[in-house]
């Protein structure tokens, strides 16, 4: 049995390694001529191959090129929410505080921060922001109704109480706000937590321009000794309501970071950020632009105009208006300026078009007079023709004023037709400076103007009136309402009237038309105003200040045009993009 089993096992194992050695025989015969064979003939076309799999390849690229241009076609281009947007600001920023503005600057970013009981929207009016309100019969009592369900950006609720502490606080002589002027006289009540009662002592059709201030949070700041208001913490880490939140303050490291507020009674921004960095110069703020630093250089100055990088292709400028005149202000108290035939004659003789020309890059509408186009009470006709060259040396002779041979300074009875013109050192002004000196020095008009900081020209010569001509800008606001600027009350500081303008007839109808509501009988005051103010030549108006606005092309959601401030371009902010995305 053994010896079977023995004979059984050898016969299958030399079957297997029969069966082993055909298979392997197989194998290699197949290599041989399926695969080295193969690969032996493809070297010998390789060169033919390898253009083919170069068409391939760029057929293919081609391909998914074209079916991404059909999705575009079919697409289009859509804002997307998120992104942070970066503005250049020029400037220091001390602290955020709506009643306490100490630059530009801190202004704007007050603006994204906090919001008032009203706001100016695209067109300079007036509207709703906080609160609605009521006014009565006698123009003297505004009813405000405050929003429901509005909130700090620290989740504590808004009420009537935080508005009246605010308008304490601008009121109290110890806060020291440049805005309490604006308030002296006026008086108010809370009635419950939802509507303030403020009461005028007289009517006042500008009043509610006052109201777009900033509300401040009483429950962070009542305990803050108003005396040191401007130095309090609160200022660094300011809390709104408004659209944005304070994130990083840094202006030591030139950047303030604000985040959205998701809770912004009218809508979370679409912006995630809203970020300024800080720079020296607006020539600085553009080079940041173009080394893609920053979204947008800001605002776009004159003397920026000519630089290439104003003209990139990816820059997109937003020209705005503001109701901001450039005036040359006489002083009425100068012993030679006292008479008005002489100022009629300064202001007749210049040209204002090339002031605009070389001073502001074309970016102003040239003026003559105290109000603006498109205002109530707006009017050309009482303006005196202006006058050139050889008419306005015939109107000095007439005058008799002399220029002796070889001198270079007009005379009369002893005095030199000289005079000394400050204003703000750089810029514009100091543009508009030079270019009425060069008008003047062929009539016999000596001009030395001098130039010195913002501080310096409010402290120095602004507020004591030490100037015998001063070149400045004044904010009109969005009503004809002048009466700060030119009535007799406001000769002296703290008022603005800085001509020291003096007029009866001008005091009266400015009185007149700052209280009357019927808007036929203030184009009649003001009509007066214009009559009496042209005669007596107390200033010279210049130009209407523009203003253009530039950012990147990606930017998307800015409506504003007409601005009552530089800040008011941010009116529709919760709608600003930096971001896009394809849709079909």
């Amino acid at each position: 049995m053994f010896s079977y089993l023995q004979f059984r096992y050898r016969r299958s194992w030399r079957r297997l390694r029969r069966d082993t050695r055909l298979i392997a025989r197989w194998g290699q015969n197949y290599i041989n001529r399926h695969i080295w064979g193969k690969w032996h003939q493809v070297r010998l076309v390789r060169r033919f191959l390898l253009v083919w799999w170069l068409l391939i390849a760029v057929s293919a690229v081609g391909l998914l090129q074209q079916l991404g241009g059909l999705q575009r076609v079919a697409s289009r281009v859509v804002a997307a929410s998120g992104g942070t947007y970066i503005e250049a600001a020029v400037g220091d920023v001390q602290g955020i505080n709506p009643i306490l503005p100490d630059s530009a600057a801190s202004t704007d970013i007050s603006r994204l921060i906090f919001s008032g009981l009203t706001r100016y929207n695209s067109l300079r009016q007036i509207v709703p922001d906080l609160a609605t309100w009521d006014v009565s019969n006698d123009g003297k009592t505004y009813t405000f109704h405050l929003r429901h369900g509005v909130k700090w950006h620290d989740g504590v609720p808004f009420s009537s109480a935080d508005v009246a502490f605010t308008l304490t606080a601008i009121q109290n002589p110890d806060s020291r706000s440049p805005l309490a002027s604006s308030w002296q006289g006026v008086n108010f009540e809370t009635q419950g937590d939802d509507t303030i009662v403020i009461k005028l002592p007289q009517p006042l059709n500008s009043f509610l321009d006052s109201t777009t201030v900033g509300i401040l949070p009483r429950h962070l700041l009542e305990s803050v000794d108003p005396t040191t208001l401007r130095e309090a913490e609160f200022n660094q880490n300011p809390v709104g309501t408004g659209p944005f939140k304070m994130k990083t303050f840094a202006p030591a490291a030139k950047t303030i970071e604000l985040e959205a507020n998701p809770d912004y009674y009218l809508g979370r921004p679409r912006l995630a950020e809203f970020d300024f960095k800080l720079y020296d110069t607006s020539t600085d703020a553009l080079n940041a632009f173009a080394q893609h630093q920053v979204t947008s250089p800001g605002r776009l100055m004159p003397e920026d105009l000519g630089q290439d990088v104003a003209g990139d292709a990816h820059l997109t400028n937003y020209p705005m208006t503001l109701p901001e005149e450039k005036v040359l202000f006489f002083n009425a108290e100068n012993k030679l300026l006292s008479d008005k035939t002489l100022r009629q004659i300064l202001s007749r003789s210049l040209n204002r078009d090339e002031i605009v020309s070389r001073a502001s890059g074309g970016q102003a509408i040239a003026l003559t007079q105290p109000l603006l186009p498109g205002q109530l009470g707006y009017t050309n006709k009482y303006a005196l023709p202006s006058l050139d060259q050889a008419t306005a040396k015939s109107a000095l002779e007439n005058a008799g004023w002399a220029l002796p041979h070889g001198a270079t300074a007009r005379v009369k009875d002893g005095a030199k037709l000289q005079f000394t013109l400050v204003t703000l050192e750089g810029g514009e002004l100091s543009a508009a400076a030079n270019e009425v000196k060069r008008q003047w020095a062929p009539l016999g008009i000596e001009l030395t103007v001098k130039t010195v900081p913002r501080d310096q020209l409010q402290q120095t010569y602004m507020r004591p009136r030490n100037f015998q001509m001063l070149l400045y800008g004044v904010n009109l606001g969005s009503d004809p309402d002048v009466y700060s600027f030119w009535h007799s009350s406001q000769a002296k500081d703290p008022g603005v009237n800085l001509s020291q303008y003096n007029s009866a007839d001008a005091d009266r109808a400015l009185e007149t038309a700052r209280i009357k509501s019927d808007a036929s009988v203030r184009q009649g005051k003001y009509d007066a105003f214009l009559k009496a103010w042209n005669t007596d030549a107390p200033a010279a108006v210049l130009y209407q200040q523009g203003y253009v606005y530039a950012t990147r092309d990606t930017a998307t959601g800015i409506k504003a045009h007409r601005l009552v401030s530089p800040a008011d371009r941010f009116y529709d902010i919760q709608r600003w993009t930096v971001l896009q995305r394809f849709t079909r």
